[in-house]
């Protein structure tokens, strides 16, 4: 249970209530580290059966993810992607160069040298790093609108990374044209044609040997630089320089970690930066609340250290290993990323001169964005969750600001244009730094204030394991399901499975009363369903809350 209304603030345990791990916090054993050649060997020997439906290629809300040793991300897995990219790019608009990025997950290197053999073996040019140094997706992002805008021949890109996921797990995912994250329509395509490869035991799929590929068919890119030159046209780095602010990175051993040393050595920051080398087995991190190492900074535990470094620096920063996500940290601790989101998006319909732009969230992000929008007139778009819902608005400037509550989101330029339609985790960074400066208040502070004008919501979210029988009849949950007419004591006020912009489907259940709100929904990306809840009652309120969510599932779950 993740809930972001209690603790005091400076201990890892803030705002989780669940059975924690007694190693939660603590720096990871040296038995429970990868053994990397294993790892490899799974990669390239096992091999899917595609009439199993657990080693099929399968989208979740980004990407293929899953491991060496479970037959779920092999050489074969990733190979099937890539041709199936190949084959349809041309239908979805890509007719020029595939930009290929990689973070620092262990499997993300022989994954790239698939991609590479695959792309070169159709002849489609690959734009890889100047530097051979690993890419963030907002670097991807980034470089395939920056390209688009400039050829009448568009680029797309794949990026391999499982995001925070555990040290043993690989993922890719394909970002077309607008430089997000490829919607349903497309990843449908892309999975049923990597199917049938499996299916065919990799028949048909073209592949150059990563050391035989000719020069032609790669482009050394300067990803870094210019993501790192083009910085002041989204954040005032001039405020940054002239306050200085005293600010420890925690790189996590990711993608960025040389990303946040060109923007410290550009701008001259007062940047001090942790776990910057690449560490595949990602040694120096601490176990997750349940004993498992994830690279999420916005857990605390995984931040135990920064956390417990704070009092020598005005503010800390982390990022995920492909540098979408980000973790806040300030004197109060860890700010839960929906008290930031809400906090930054106030913050720049403050200073940009964004009219007209909306403000997007998902179904699960607090509800105190609503209030404060409404109070200023300001358009709100609510998605289900995955950030491809919000590619579309931030290309085309619909919204400012998109972001989720599990720390991933992106917003404009100074200037009202696309910056990145993928998350971006380091100018969200940049942005607590452009704040605190301009400001001289914490991002934590500043949220205070928001509260005093709003309210104060309460928010917890609740995974439980399920099996995937499960997991596929909670994915059909709808209002018939729920025959009350209150909800935590308050009238119940609308039950619905779509979200407000265009009735997409959620994927799940949303309760609303005037004071709360339920969602009810399984993951995405594992067997697992998820109820997440939301009050400006009280914490009584948000246990009654969950309690009734529970039931709700479980009844279903039953029947």
């Amino acid at each position: 249970m993740i809930d972001e209304s209690g603790g005091d603030g400076r201990s890892p345990m803030k705002g989780v209530q669940v059975m924690i791990h007694p190693l939660a916090g603590k720096k990871v054993q040296q038995e429970d580290l990868i053994n990397p050649d294993e790892l490899v060997e799974a990669y390239y020997s096992k091999i899917p059966e595609a009439d199993d439906k657990r080693q099929r290629v399968a989208f979740g809300t980004s990407g293929h993810r899953g491991r060496a040793q479970d037959t779920s991300f092999n050489d074969l897995h990733v190979a099937a992607i890539a041709q199936a990219v190949c084959d349809l790019r041309n239908e979805f608009g890509a007719t020029a160069l595939c930009f290929v990025g990689a973070d620092t997950h262990l499997l993300s290197s022989p994954a790239l040298a698939t991609v590479l053999e695959v792309l070169a073996g159709n002849g489609v040019v690959a734009g890889v790093d100047e530097d051979a140094g690993y890419v963030p997706t907002p670097s991807v992002s980034r470089a395939i609108i920056r390209y688009n805008e400039n050829h009448d021949k568009k680029a797309d890109g794949l990026i391999i990374t499982p995001s925070h996921n555990p040290p043993d797990n690989g993922g890719i995912k394909y970002n077309p044209l607008n430089g997000g994250p490829a919607d349903t329509s497309i990843t449908k395509r892309i999975e049923e044609k990597a199917n049938a490869y499996i299916g065919a035991g990799g028949k048909g799929i073209k592949r150059i040997a990563v050391d035989e590929i000719p020069p032609e068919l790669q482009v050394e890119y300067p990803f870094k630089r210019l993501y790192v030159e083009e910085l002041t046209q989204i954040i005032d780095m001039t405020a940054i320089q002239k306050a200085r602010p005293h600010v420890l990175i925690n790189a996590l051993g990711g993608s960025g970690g040389a990303y946040w040393e060109a923007i410290r050595d550009m701008y001259q920051l007062d940047l001090t930066i942790i776990n910057s080398e690449a560490d595949p087995t990602f040694s120096f991190m601490a176990y997750d609340h349940d004993g498992v190492v994830r690279m999420d900074c916005s857990s605390a535990y995984a931040m135990a250290e920064v956390i417990a470094g704070i009092g020598a620096y005005d503010l800390a920063v982390g990022n995920d290993p492909d540098y979408d996500r980000y973790g806040i940290v300030t004197a109060e601790g860890l700010l839960p990323a929906n008290h930031f989101l809400v906090t930054a998006g106030a913050y720049l319909f403050g200073t940009r001169s964004w009219q007209g732009k909306g403000f997007g969230k998902t179904v699960v992000v607090t509800g105190l964005v609503d209030r404060f929008c409404n109070d200023k007139h300001i358009p709100v778009y609510e998605v289900p969750v995955g950030f491809k819902y919000f590619a579309p608005l931030l290309f085309d400037g619909t919204i400012g600001i998109g972001g989720e509550e599990s720390a991933g989101a992106s917003f404009l330029k100074k200037d009202g244009t696309v910056w990145t339609t993928d998350k971006d985790g380091m100018i969200m960074g940049l942005l607590a730094m452009e704040m605190l400066a301009t400001t001289g208040q914490s991002p934590a502070r500043l949220y205070e204030a928001l509260t005093k004008d709003y309210g104060t919501p309460v928010f917890t979210r609740v995974d439980t394991a399920c099996d995937a029988e499960t997991k596929d009849v909670l994915s059909h949950l709808s209002g018939n399901d729920v025959v009350a007419d209150t909800l935590a004591g308050e009238t119940l006020e609308e039950v619905r499975t779509t979200a407000y912009h265009e009735a997409l489907d959620i994927g799940g259940l949303k309760l609303t009363t005037v004071n709360s709100w339920l969602v009810a929904r399984p993951s995405g990306t594992e067997n697992l369903y998820k109820i997440y809840a939301e009050t400006f009652a009280g914490k009584a309120t948000l246990d009654a809350l969950i309690k009734e969510g529970q039931r709700i599932v479980d009844d279903v779950a039953r029947s």
